[in-house]
């Protein structure tokens, strides 16, 4: 065999092992949010040399010996896949490292653009956008969200990380009363949550001298009509210290008021 061919598949393998590793790990560490394609460029380059070996024999194997020289420029090959792989990453790979270390979500899914961006992935997965009940804080969004709309049962749906999945199949305690308690994503004005949740937490601070001990999830619902949550939807959440603080605003991010028990 020709002595250039056999080195130059060995850097084809070599690198397409080094993308396809190099792709696991960004996976692993960056979360839903790496590019995947260098994995993907990876694996089809070792499956190009795969068949290639199967066609020309154990030619095209991965040469042993060589001295220390060649062994430097495997690990240096692998590492080349490594690097192309990773690199379209750092971004999402930083990002989740930081919120890691800081104990702290990447994103607050509260901020309008990331909980808009949790609702579309909760309603694509819905087929629809109606909901009984949503229920937020910083890292996860659930949605109590009809099978069909207009029917009464419901499935429990989560987003967090950037993925939805399904909990509570089959538990009656998330299921409402009445279809009436549905209402659509539409009328609610989410951007309007987290401002008027922090201008609820600055009067606390204001009246207080310190930050409340902690923050109930926040809750948008039906208020109760005669026999189950018919009446208008209203967003409610509670900061708790020195008593619990409870607050409620209209579904239109007007009206924001509290009680103090």
């Amino acid at each position: 065999m020709n002595r250039f061919v056999r080195p130059l598949w060995t850097v084809v393998v070599l690198l397409g092992v080094g993308l396809v590793v190099g792709g696991m790990v960004a996976r692993i560490v960056g979360g839903t949010g790496v590019d995947n394609r260098p994995a993907l460029v990876g694996v089809v380059l070792v499956g190009v040399w795969l068949v290639a070996r199967v066609v020309v024999g154990r030619g095209l194997d991965v040469p042993k010996g060589g001295g220390p020289g060649r062994a430097v420029g495997h690990a240096l090959v692998l590492a080349l896949g490594l690097l192309l792989a990773v690199c379209p990453s750092r971004e999402a790979i930083v990002d989740r490292v930081q919120a890691v270390g800081d104990d702290e979500p990447a994103v607050d899914l509260r901020e309008p653009e990331a909980l808009e961006a949790a609702l579309a992935a909760l309603s694509d997965r819905a087929g629809h956008r109606q909901v009984t009940k949503v229920t937020m804080n910083a890292t996860v969004v659930w949605a109590r969200v009809p099978v069909e709309p207009g029917e009464r049962w419901v499935r429990l749906l989560g987003y967090q990380q950037g993925e939805v999945t399904e909990a509570g199949r089959g538990n009656d305690a998330i299921q409402p009363l009445s279809a009436d308690e549905q209402f659509s994503m539409d009328e609610v004005a989410w951007d309007e949550i987290l401002p008027a949740f922090e201008r609820a937490r600055a009067e606390y601070v204001a009246e207080n001298g310190e930050e409340p001990a902690g923050a109930s999830e926040i809750h948008v619902r039906r208020v109760w009509g005669d026999d189950s949550r018919s009446g208008p939807v209203r967003i409610d959440f509670a900061l708790v210290g020195e008593g619990s603080w409870r607050y409620s605003m209209e579904a239109d991010g007007s009206g924001l008021a509290r009680d103090q028990h």
